[in-house]
């Protein structure tokens, strides 16, 4: 089943750091690091991006918060053409459960282009490879050994081709551990969580 499986998530990539870099520790035998020349970060981007075996999607550029319709849009440009490109007629698509993704509309759209959703248990980002996949990629957009990036049009320049060096041999690392990755949840969650939705993604 998992060679079917596209995973999918939204990233946020600030102009002097990535989201979330807000705080690190700091050894004091080093120097401090600055993580921030520009208020508020100077700006920043907001991106989707889908992966499965051997494959990764384009770069979606979001412009704004979107609602359901502006995702089922955006799936429209960037899903569809990934699904075409990887020629699975079992394609089974990842998404967490925020609202935009659950809501009527967006099931709707879903069955519309004949999509299957793999069922997905709540407040689980551990337990998507793409998570670690933005930590890798992270790390490249913003190489120290790379000029600083003063725009947000070098931003999304220096995440475009960060992305374009995302070897097919990370992806499939990514991939393959998703079922360990699974087996080890479940054998620290206490019993009564053992037999939910996490079954249903081992089956």
């Amino acid at each position: 089943m998992w060679k079917h499986v596209i995973w999918s998530d939204e990233k946020k990539f600030n102009l002097d750091g990535p989201d979330g870099f807000n705080y690190y520790w700091h050894d004091l035998r080093k120097e401090r690091r600055v993580m921030s020349r520009r208020a508020q970060g100077g700006g920043s981007a907001m991106i989707w991006a889908a992966f499965k075996k051997n494959c990764k999607s384009e770069i979606a550029f979001l412009n704004g918060r979107l609602n359901a319709t502006g995702y089922q849009n955006m799936l429209y440009d960037h899903l569809l053409p990934f699904i075409t490109l990887i020629e699975d007629d079992k394609t089974i698509f990842q998404q967490d459960n925020a609202p935009i993704r659950t809501a009527s509309s967006t099931k709707k759209w879903f069955q519309e282009f004949g999509i299957e959703l793999l069922a997905w248990p709540a407040l689980s980002p551990d337990l998507n490879p793409i998570e670690n996949l933005w930590g890798i990629f992270t790390r490249k957009v913003y190489d120290q050994e790379k000029p600083p990036i003063e725009s947000i049009a070098e931003l999304k320049k220096r995440i475009q081709s960060s992305w374009a060096d995302m070897s097919n041999e990370i992806l499939n690392k990514l991939f393959d551990s998703v079922p360990d990755r699974l087996l080890d949840v479940l054998t620290v969650s206490p019993p009564m969580f053992r037999f939910t939705g996490l079954w249903l993604l081992l089956l």
